[in-house]
Order: C-alpha cells, then sequence, then structure tokens
C-alpha cells in the first residue's frame, strides 16, 4: 500500500491570523514515510510544522494548498 506524507505548516505573526499549508506527498511505504516525517520536525517562534502518515486513496495526487483556519 502507498502512503502519503501530509505536512501543516502554519505560519502566525503577532496580530496576524495563522496561515496553514497543506503539502500532500506521496511515499512508496508507510516506513518511507515515516522516515521523511522526522525531517520535518523543527520548531520556531512564528512556523510549526506538523506531519503524518497516511494511506494513499486511489485518485489522491501530490498538492499544495493553502487550508481555512
Amino acid at each position: 500500500m502507498k502512503f502519503m506524507l501530509v505536512i501543516l505548516i502554519t505560519l502566525g505573526a503577532a496580530g496576524d491570523k495563522p496561515k496553514t499549508i497543506e503539502m500532500r506527498i506521496p511515499q512508496e511505504n508507510q516506513k518511507d514515510c515515516l522516515k521523511s516525517a522526522k525531517t520535518f520536525r523543527i520548531s520556531l517562534p512564528v512556523i510549526s510544522i506538523d506531519t503524518r502518515c497516511e494511506p494513499r486513496r486511489d485518485d489522491e495526487e501530490p498538492e499544495v494548498r493553502g487550508v481555512k483556519t
């Protein structure tokens, strides 16, 4: 089964409403997906990044999109 690495990047500045971007990157298997997810773990004052691995749907394509918060 193929997996999708989901990366949520939230950008926030003092006084502004935070903006979230979602990236979905295909991975060959769960092991590779979890390994890739660890590389995106950073913590900065105005940026937060969350990652997770999900099974890939048959019709799902890689994408980058804004997420309404």
